[in-house]
């Protein structure tokens, strides 16, 4: 609880510090954001000053490249040619001209009386940017000064040379000056910072104030130059009223933040509960996988161990040590080979191990594997859809041992019967043999010889007395070879089945008319229907299979007998037909049908549908199940329909002989 607390007090922090830091990150940007519009701005003041200043100078430059050429200029010459240059200028107070330093050519006139005549020689304020101008041979801007016509300008320096080869003394001529008013030639940049809301301060490099406000030098403006000739400006700018503090956006900035904060403590919060959930589920998880009497194991899909149970650990005691998360299947399994834990790889570790881990690798395939201290495993692994690999080793010594009994078992079983079977059927066929003898004693020569006695004495009573006592013994005798007839044939069919369990019945196959071994089959079988009043038929053709035909007779009689046993009126017919590589018999009666619940067992060895069947129809319920076991053997299989009270159709099923000769 705590700790989900203080985790909420964290968020909190470094949300505050967050803030902070972008709030100043923010003003350093938004401040340079402002610096540099500014500095756009002044940079545009500055290019409009520079080419205010150039414009003046080219001006100047031109008046005086008119008297270089025209060195006597008339004055009303002058005036129209400076009126028509300066006529756009407002700024521009005067064009001036003084030839030999004095001036006599002034326009407007009428506003610059005080001009004419002026010797600059007498000025030594003007004289300084006269001589410089004419060192430099160029035209320079100079000034602020105090004006003869009152205020303050500047004033622009021209030098005007003679015209070569006029053989005038000197090669200056004068100068050439134009007087700029300082409040005009500022105006323009007034309405410019103001109009973007800027403070400006223009300066010479001297630190003369020439325009704006002091103040605004302690306001950390940004800087332009202004450089023209003779000219070397600064201008300085800041925002009116000093650099913003805060950006306009801080408010929305630390709305966001608190937004920040909250949806953080939210995907907290939510995080918590999924972080409790999923521990929760991962307990439940562990709690079920450890109460598995089971091994449980899961690797990923590098084959690398993620996790198992107790159970799986105790299964593998010798490399226990090894199953750590992270290890890999095979180094587990070669911890365990080097301490012998695997009966079946003791002697050849890297051809067992090759093969472990090819099954480890498919996981689908269940095997069992025997360790060092007789216990034996059943290992189940499977691919999860990620890549996963799950393991389960379920501990089946106790089935083994079971199922090893249970084969022992049924191994003494069939040799029980196959040694009694035998024993039974050599005194049952010794005693069918001399049956034989008593349902017919006239070919034994004792017999025949009572008989001539008898027959020599004439005795009539005697001769009665004797065909008597012969037909009572006929009688018994018939009852006796019925008896063992049915006798024999349960000790076949015991026979047969133990063959087929042990899988030593072998088939002596041949090309088999499918008809004609059903005519003879019906024919041995007819007696028995006719003694019930049943009509047995045989209609359609198969065929030929490749069968054994004594194991098909066998069948077919079974299927007959089976009819005759469980119909009462009514008839059987057997009805041959093919259907592409399959032919078939079915076997079809009128009798009393099979329940839909007793269909499943009526193939199950030693069933019996009804405990009064043996009473009333004999055998011990092996006919169907060898005949099903016999089709089998054939590839072939016997199948059922029936409905209880109105009949059986039992169907069994071959393929056509051409196709097994083929395939043979």
């Amino acid at each position: 609880m705590l700790r989900s607390i203080s985790g909420y007090f964290l968020i909190i922090a470094v949300s505050v510090i967050a803030g902070v830091g972008i709030t100043i990150v923010n003003g350093q940007r938004y401040l340079a954001e402002q610096r540099l519009q500014v500095t756009q701005i002044s940079a545009s003041i500055a290019s409009e000053i520079t080419k205010s200043l150039n414009e003046k100078v080219l001006i100047t430059k031109g008046i005086a490249a008119v008297f270089e050429a025209e060195p006597d200029l008339p004055a009303d010459r002058f005036a129209q040619i400076a009126k028509k240059m300066v006529q756009e200028a407002e700024d521009i107070i005067n064009v001036a001209a003084a030839p030999d330093l004095v001036f006599k050519y002034v326009f407007p006139l009428e506003q610059n009386q005080a001009v004419m005549g002026l010797d600059l020689r007498d000025r030594s304020d003007f004289m300084g940017g006269v001589d410089q101008a004419m060192l430099l041979g160029e035209t320079l801007v100079d000034g602020p000064f105090e004006l003869v016509q009152g205020g303050q300008g500047f004033i622009t320096r021209s030098p005007v040379m003679y015209p070569s080869g006029t053989g005038a003394s000197q090669g200056v001529w004068g100068v050439v000056s134009l007087v700029i008013d300082k409040n005009r030639f500022f105006s323009a940049v007034e309405d410019l910072h103001m109009s973007h809301g800027l403070d400006i301060v223009i300066e010479t490099e001297r630190g003369e104030s020439l325009y704006g406000q002091s103040e605004v030098i302690e306001g950390d403006p940004v800087l332009t130059r202004v450089t023209a000739p003779g000219v070397s400006w600064t201008v300085s700018s800041v925002p009116r009223g000093g650099w913003p503090k805060t950006p306009p956006n801080f408010n929305l900035l630390w709305g966001l933040v608190a937004l920040a904060a909250i949806v953080a403590i939210l995907v907290k919060r939510s995080f918590d509960w999924l972080f409790a959930r999923s521990v929760r589920a991962e307990t439940q998880l562990m709690e079920a996988i450890e109460a598995l009497d089971d091994g449980f194991a899961l690797y990923d899909c590098d084959d690398r161990l993620i996790l198992c149970n107790n159970r799986y650990k105790e299964m593998y005691p010798a490399s226990a040590d090894a199953m750590i998360p992270g290890r890999r299947f095979e180094d587990i399994v070669r911890y365990g080979l080097a301490r012998g834990q695997f009966n079946a790889a003791l002697g050849d570790e890297e051809a067992w191990l090759s093969k472990r881990l090819e099954l480890h690798r498919t996981a689908g395939r269940p095997m069992e594997q025997g360790l060092n201290d007789g216990r034996w495993l059943r290992v189940v692994e499977r691919r999860t859809p990620s890549g996963n690999t799950v393991g389960f080793r379920v501990d089946i010594t106790e089935l083994k041992a079971a199922l090893a009994k249970a084969e022992k078992a049924s191994a003494a079983k069939t040799e029980f019967l196959n040694t009694i079977s035998h024993e039974l059927r050599t005194p049952l066929t010794v005693v069918l043999g001399y049956n034989a003898f008593l349902r017919k004693p006239e070919t034994l020569p004792t017999y025949m010889a009572l008989a001539k006695t008898v027959d020599a004495e004439s005795n009539v009573a005697l001769s009665q007395a004797l065909d008597a006592y012969q037909a009572d013994i006929d009688r018994f005798a018939m009852q006796i070879d019925v008896s063992g007839q049915q006798l024999m044939g349960l000790i076949g069919g015991i026979l047969d089945l133990a063959a087929i369990e042990e899988g030593t019945l072998r088939l002596k196959r041949e090309v088999v008319n499918l008809r004609k071994l059903c005519d003879e089959v019906a024919a041995e079988m007819r007696p028995f229907a006719d003694k019930k009043g049943l009509e047995l038929t045989v209609s359609g053709d198969a065929g030929k299979v490749f069968a054994d035909p004594l194991r098909l007779k066998q069948i077919a009689s079974n299927l007959i007998v089976n009819a005759i046993k469980f119909t009462d009126r009514g008839e059987i017919s057997v009805h041959l037909g093919k259907d592409g590589s399959k032919a078939w018999v079915e076997v079809r009666d009128s009798g009393r049908g099979i329940a839909a619940a007793d269909l499943d067992r009526i193939f199950d060895r030693f069933a019996q549908l009804d405990a009064s069947n043996t009473r009333d129809n004999g055998g011990v319920g092996l006919g169907l199940p060898i005949s099903s076991e016999l089709a089998v053997l054939h590839g072939g299989r016997v199948t059922v329909q029936s409905i209880e009270g109105k009949g059986s159709v039992f169907r069994l099923e071959l393929s056509h002989a051409q196709a097994e000769t083929e395939a043979a």
